[in-house]
């Protein structure tokens, strides 16, 4: 990860700033203490501040307090690791045959409910001709 990227979370400044921009909770968190005051004494700068803000975020403008950009949409440590070919190939085979063998079950009941179709002995019902 380059260097000059904040370790914050992109997404969750937008957030921050979408649901309480007017308190400035988007710069407590990047740590612009000093402008977060003043959005809380001014309600966001009466919504346009905090409406500034998003789009700035959203665009990928926005910085933390040292001036680096927050351009992270998440904390890859959070993200699932990536699975190799090998282990989605054993992971389908295990699906394969988990099927296949719920399908010879299937089939083993239904052999054991479904009625007869040809009748050998007179059947009920039929007439004998």
């Amino acid at each position: 990860m380059n260097e000059q990227v904040s370790e914050r979370s992109r997404l969750a400044a937008a957030l921050m700033a979408f649901f309480f921009g007017w308190l400035g909770v988007h710069r407590f968190y990047v740590g612009k203490t000093g402008t977060a005051i003043l959005m809380v004494l001014t309600f966001g700068g009466f919504g346009i501040w905090a409406t500034i803000d998003l789009i700035m975020i959203l665009a990928g403008a926005f910085t933390d307090d040292t001036g680096r950009p927050l351009r992270r949409w998440a904390d890859e440590q959070v993200l699932a690791p990536r699975a190799s070919n090998n282990d989605l190939d054993g992971r389908m085979d295990r699906i394969d045959r988990q099927l296949t063998d719920l399908q010879g079950v299937l089939i083993d009941m239904t052999d054991m409910v479904a009625p007869p179709t040809t009748c050998t002995s007179p059947c009920l019902g039929q007439q004998s001709i």
